[in-house]
């Protein structure tokens, strides 16, 4: 199966993160977004979302987390909080702490540098 890939915007010295998504219960994580600083703004982007970041892709969420598709709802719930808190940050740590002070969302940021590779099956904590 090929990896599906995120592309961040490119541009000189890009400063990008990874977004992690695991559900309650679940051992696996699965790559599901990038978020990136793009001067005073913090913009991301997930393969599972339309670019409105409202509308989920089901055949994308699908094919990427196979078993647990029935998360749905659970995944969108934390995209739209996801979305609320870029936008509110000024930069890619406040993203983070967010993240770290509310675990029930089950996202996990980690910075990372230019293409993210996100595999289609959730990969071991």
């Amino acid at each position: 199966m090929k990896a599906a890939r995120v592309f961040v915007p490119a541009s000189d010295a890009v400063e990008t993160m990874a977004i992690t998504f695991r559900l309650m219960g679940e051992v696996r994580t699965w790559p599901v977004a990038t978020a990136w600083l793009d001067g005073r703004f913090v913009r991301w982007s997930s393969p599972c979302l339309d670019e409105s970041h409202q509308h989920g892709d089901f055949k994308a969420f699908e094919h990427r987390f196979g078993d647990c598709a029935c998360a749905f709802p659970a995944f969108m719930r934390a995209m739209n909080w996801l979305d609320s808190v870029c936008f509110a940050a000024s930069g890619l740590e406040e993203v983070i702490a967010a993240c770290k002070t509310n675990p029930e969302y089950g996202l996990v940021c980690v910075r990372a540098e230019g293409l993210i590779e996100s595999p289609g099956k959730g990969e071991s904590a």
